[in-house]
């Protein structure tokens, strides 16, 4: 089951979204938007109050919760009440002749009435059904489990994607300002060249090199910002707010790691993930499908109980009539619906049994393959973090000969792309880290 968000935890949502909704007034050149930090709490909590497919299961276990309902009256008797008021043009009557001293007359005698009310109440109980009854109310509490197991995966896919674009934003937001203090260090590299080779101690090679250089950089800059961007707009959309919202992640990236063991993983994902429960819930649900397909062949026994009166009768008194009916239903001969429905029951059975092992199957992978890339992930941290560490000294040391007049421009240029590539790849890492991270907990239900 989902648990609800507390008191506070929605008022705060509210406010937020308060904050960062779309308005029907806003100007349709108005292109910019509202400045709104998240954490990645509140992304999860946004994500997931407008995902429409997360809505949309929650809507699905609602309604197997009231078929749940639905099935369990079966179980308990139903009572009906009617009134019923006829009025009729001529009350029906009929005339015999009466001799009397003046001779024969014809007196009437009526045995209707123009105006008939009539009052009905019944109560009635299916006393065996054949098992029917049971099969349903199985049937609908096996859908309701899936229902809830299939509104865990969806949020838990959610939560997934969620954080997924808020670290991949942070990574783009992250390599835009590495682009850009790329393109000030090459303007930087520019005067310093231009200062040489005034002073005559560069050729205008040298200082061809770093404009054209600096040029490549500003196009490099150019184009993390708009990615940056891009990451704005895609998880803005996620979260379903105002695409012109500039969106600032309070997380931080860090090389923190978490230990897991793969079996402990594994094992976890088997009793917890909402698919296998999902799939063993489809089983018992095709196990009661054919109970009620063979509730067909049995005969079906009822109780009813009804209780009428009618007013005015012809003598004009309310007349009780109490009855109580016994009534047993077999069908002997359906020309082979009930064989059938018990067949397709049972082909269903093995359908959702071999389900069952293909989810498992695959949960298994899926948990191998995202703890792996998990473990990739830490050591690619540690890698970039190396490689970053190299090239910020390779660019110190090359920016001090190039100053000095020892260093070639070629040299200088090739440094800070090497710098540039280095730390952005360090920052991908690290973003690679929590996401993977991610993939892992939604993998294995943590």
């Amino acid at each position: 089951m989902i648990k609800h968000a507390s008191m506070s935890t929605k008022a705060a949502l509210f406010a937020l979204c308060a904050c960062v909704a779309w308005t029907a007034s806003a100007r349709a050149d108005d292109s910019s938007g509202p400045t709104v930090s998240l954490s990645l709490a509140q992304a999860v909590s946004l994500g997931l109050a407008g995902n429409l497919t997360y809505r949309s299961a929650q809507a699905d276990e609602e309604a197997a919760r009231a078929r749940v309902i639905q099935a369990g009256a079966g179980k308990v008797p139903s009572a009906d009440a009617s009134y019923t008021y006829v009025h009729a043009q001529n009350a029906a009557s009929f005339s015999i002749p009466v001799p009397g001293p003046g001779g024969v007359t014809f007196k009437s005698f009526p045995f209707s009435s123009k105006d008939v009310n009539s009052v009905n109440a019944t109560l009635q109980y299916a006393l065996y059904t054949g098992g029917a009854v049971g099969a349903a109310i199985g049937q609908a509490a096996s859908s309701l489990a899936a229902s809830e197991s299939q509104l865990a995966a969806t949020r838990s896919t959610v939560v997934r994607d969620t954080t997924n674009a808020y670290f991949q934003l942070i990574q783009a937001r992250r390599s835009s300002a590495i682009a850009a203090e790329a393109a000030a260090v090459a303007a930087r590299n520019v005067a310093t060249a231009n200062e040489l080779f005034r002073a005559g101690s560069a050729a205008r090679a040298d200082l061809l090199k770093q404009q054209l250089s600096l040029a490549n950089s500003q196009v490099s800059a150019i184009t993390a910002a708009n990615a940056a961007a891009l990451a704005n707009a895609d998880l803005a959309n996620l979260l379903d707010i105002n695409p012109g919202s500039t969106i600032i992640p309070t997380e931080t990236l860090s090389e923190e790691r978490q230990a897991f063991s793969l079996a402990e993983l594994l094992g976890r994902a088997e009793s917890r993930r909402p698919e296998v429960a999902a799939s063993e819930d489809a089983v018992a649900i095709a196990q009661q499908a054919i109970e009620s397909a063979r509730a067909g062949r049995l005969p079906a026994v009822a109780l009813s109980v009804q209780e009428g009166s009618t007013k005015p009768n012809f003598v004009n008194v309310p007349q009780p009539q109490l009855s109580e009916t016994l009534a047993a239903t077999w069908r002997l001969f359906d020309g082979g619906l009930t064989r059938g429905k018990i067949a397709e029951a049972s082909a269903q059975l093995d359908k959702a049994r071999i389900n069952v092992r293909q989810i498992a199957n695959s949960v298994d992978l899926e948990v191998r393959q995202s703890y792996l890339n998990y473990v990739a992930a830490g050591a690619q941290v540690s890698a970039a973090r190396t490689a970053q560490t190299s090239a910020d000294e390779n660019l110190r040391v090359s920016r001090v000969r190039f100053a000095a007049g020892v260093g070639t421009s070629l040299e200088l240029a090739d440094a800070l792309l090497a710098d540039t590539t280095a730390r952005t790849q360090y920052v991908g890492a690290l973003a690679n880290l929590r996401v993977t991270l991610a993939t892992l907990q939604r993998a294995a239900a943590l």
